[in-house]
């Protein structure tokens, strides 16, 4: 699922040498094969995200196979979260797809790491680098190379993946006697009591976005550094600090309006699509949506008077900001496998043209990575202007060792988000369904997320990946600052 984002052009480096590789596999660099001429069938795999999406795709290939009428597409459609599963599956039959959703970053360290998504550097042009903000496929902070190899392409723009809105019905808002949104949690707790009082159970004033809470992060990310919420490390020391405040508190605030029945009930069971399907419904007065969220909203109810605000920061002020460690998030990747990697790359090429992401905007709302598909000649709505004004507000830079160090700090951090017993979220979560303290939950975590650390760093510097706890330190970043690629 996708959406929105403006530009940090100040804040990346510039492409040149990634340009410069470019150029050179303009003129024929080894491993860039050129096309039989002979008809070929492509398989990709995609899901039938957002709603409508599926139609869209086979309009879309369609005119793709009228532009190269020797390329016919193979569709096959996958349930979003089965993506991964699905096409690693298709991988190890001997049937993979020659282009498929790598489904973010996770699960690219995977397929690059069986071998599965082809370096796309030898058929990338500079030509093709510069549809793309400046500086944004520089590889120390692309998020889509690994080793300095291209292995994926975007569809979003940049700062899409990496934070919340605060969406809230003006009307219910109103009703209750609010005549703007909160900007700090008391309020927001006092709001969403004053609403879900007034509802009589069929109104509520808050819910998280799915069954995992992951707007608890959101939350954190305002109180502490936002790599606490991602990691369970405080990217400024390397640590580990499951324990810290802002996570602490944020756990407890969700707890206590848990406790005391503010919340919508049921929320444990919600997948992806429930939050807003309630919100759409006028059943639920606030909560923190993903992007993406806001069409789908929209498009189910076009009278819903919609607001988009920040997301409520402490009572003490604002320690933090929502971070993101890359320009992009990995979508689309092309198989190593492939027996026609020239028109597999052709497609690849038409994901990302401006024609093709053009087409997404219009359809979907959604900001895309090729930006020059929605900054002319579209008109945006008042929501989507304030979609962009809050996130070019709330969202800075922040460091990210599997994206700006290569070897083993990257590979540490991969293993680790490989591991899902060292999540805070799962003991977050039991915390705030049964009302129990989440900070004896966060020491023991704590403890094992340090015993991971030292073990698999030990493990890696014997493979020949060194790598230390100084290697997770970032110790001039402020959170409350963009970080500069290349910083300590």
């Amino acid at each position: 699922m996708d959406h929105t984002r403006l530009p940090r052009r100040a804040l990346f480096r510039s492409a040149a040498a990634v340009a410069t590789l470019g150029v050179g596999a303009a003129c024929g660099v080894p491993g860039r094969k050129k096309s039989t001429g002979a008809s070929v069938t492509l398989k990709i795999a995609i899901v039938p995200d957002p709603t409508g999406a599926s139609d869209f795709y086979r309009k879309q290939f369609d005119t793709f196979s009228t532009q190269n009428p020797r390329i016919h597409v193979d569709i096959v459609e996958n349930p979003t979260e089965q993506e991964v599963n699905a096409v690693s599956l298709m991988f190890q039959q001997g049937k993979g797809p020659d282009v498929y959703r790598a489904q973010g970053s996770a699960a690219l360290d995977q397929f690059v790491q069986h071998g599965w998504a082809a370096d796309l550097t030898p058929h990338a042009s500079a030509d093709f680098f510069s549809r793309f903000p400046k500086g944004s496929m520089d590889p120390k902070i692309s998020g889509l190379h690994r080793n300095g190899g291209l292995y994926s392409l975007p569809l979003v723009a940049g700062k899409a993946w990496g934070g919340s809105l605060l969406c809230y019905n003006k009307a219910i808002l109103n009703d209750a006697g609010f005549s703007s949104p909160p900007s700090a949690w008391s309020q927001l707790v006092d709001m969403a009591k004053q609403i879900t009082k007034r509802g009589n159970g069929k109104v509520y004033g808050f819910a998280p976005q799915t069954s995992v809470a992951p707007d608890v992060g959101s939350f954190q990310a305002t109180a502490g550094p936002s790599s606490i919420g991602s990691t369970g490390i405080d990217y400024r020391s390397g640590q580990p600090a499951i324990t810290d405040r802002s996570l602490l508190d944020t756990v407890e605030m969700y707890r206590n309006l848990q406790h005391q029945k503010v919340m919508t009930p049921g929320w444990e069971s919600w997948d992806g699509t429930r939050a807003y399907t309630e919100f759409a419904k006028e059943r639920l007065g606030m909560y923190v949506a993903g992007n993406w969220h806001i069409n789908e909203i929209v498009t189910l109810n076009p009278q819903i008077q919609i607001g988009i605000a920040v997301t409520p920061v402490p009572d003490s002020g604002r320690a933090g900001y929502p971070g993101v460690g890359s320009t992009f998030q990995p979508i689309w990747s092309m198989s190593a496998k492939s027996k026609h990697p020239a028109e597999a790359w052709k497609l690849m090429e038409f994901l990302v043209s401006p024609e093709f992401q053009r087409a997404y905007f219009e359809k979907f709302r959604s900001f895309t990575a090729v930006e020059s598909a929605w900054r002319s000649g579209v008109k945006l709505s008042p929501t989507e202007q304030a979609m962009l004004t809050v996130e070019d507000t709330q969202i800075k830079s922040a460091p990210d060792p599997s994206v700006s160090r290569p070897g083993g700090p990257a590979q540490l951090i991969t293993d680790l988000r490989g591991n899902p017993d060292l999540s805070w979220g799962p003991a977050a979560v039991a915390a705030i369904t049964r009302n129990q303290d989440f900070g004896s939950k966060a020491a023991s975590l704590n403890s094992s997320l340090g015993g991971f650390l030292r073990t698999d760093m030990k493990k890696l510097t014997a493979r020949g990946m060194k790598v230390a706890a100084a290697d997770l330190a970032f110790p001039s970043w402020d959170p409350l600052s963009n970080w500069a690629p290349g910083s300590r």
